[in-house]
């Protein structure tokens, strides 16, 4: 399992939107907002698949409501919360969730809706339960492995499998060394666009 991931601030300032717009596949979006999500989660997935992985056909396709690749090479999950997007890899059906850690909400109320009777949950024990519960739920299977862990201190990230991860868990950024980059000829020869592991 490979977990990578871009921060929108970052990232949008550094691209052409017309490029990030030729990775859209026709999904409509009620703000503008969550269609750069979808959009930079579509691009991270092509770019690794592609560049890390070698796969050749980056055709996605929903089955049952979640993406696969056309080609079936690799397996992957999307999420995005807040100015994260990332994607994980697995050579198993995978699911994974992200989401920013805010102060304001019930934990306790809203963990014990869900089964999990606590005393006194602190806001990382809620954003674990969350991003599990929302990793399985994309998975659509049972669990047989888990991984949770803080990202950029105020982001859980959650990642489960229907089978044993084989992994170090790497954990890689991306960062891009240009401007007006055109990510339609960064896909296919990549110069501007650089990972690095935290």
């Amino acid at each position: 399992m490979d977990i990578f991931y871009l921060k929108k601030s970052e990232f949008i300032p550094h691209i052409t939107y017309e490029s990030l717009k030729t990775f859209s596949d026709g999904r409509e979006f009620k703000c503008e907002e969550k269609e750069l999500e979808h959009l930079c989660g579509i691009f991270l997935t092509k770019f690794i698949a592609k560049h890390a992985y070698d796969v050749h056909n980056l055709e996605i396709e929903l089955r049952n409501k979640k993406p696969h690749f056309v080609s079936n090479e690799i397996y992957f999950s999307i999420s995005h919360s807040k100015d994260v997007v990332l994607v994980v890899f697995n050579n198993s059906n995978i699911g994974a969730d992200v989401e920013y850690m805010k102060d304001s909400k019930n934990y306790k109320l809203i963990m014990n809706r869900y089964g999990h009777k606590v005393t006194n949950p602190t806001k990382k024990d809620f954003y674990r339960f969350w991003t599990v519960h929302e990793a399985e739920i994309k998975l659509n299977a049972h669990i047989r492995s888990l991984f949770s862990k803080t990202l950029e201190d105020n982001y859980m990230l959650a990642c489960v499998s229907d089978n044993i991860f084989v992994s170090n868990f790497c954990i890689k950024k991306l960062s891009c060394t240009g401007e007006n980059i055109d990510l339609s000829n960064e896909l296919k020869y990549p110069k501007n666009i650089k990972f690095s592991s935290i």
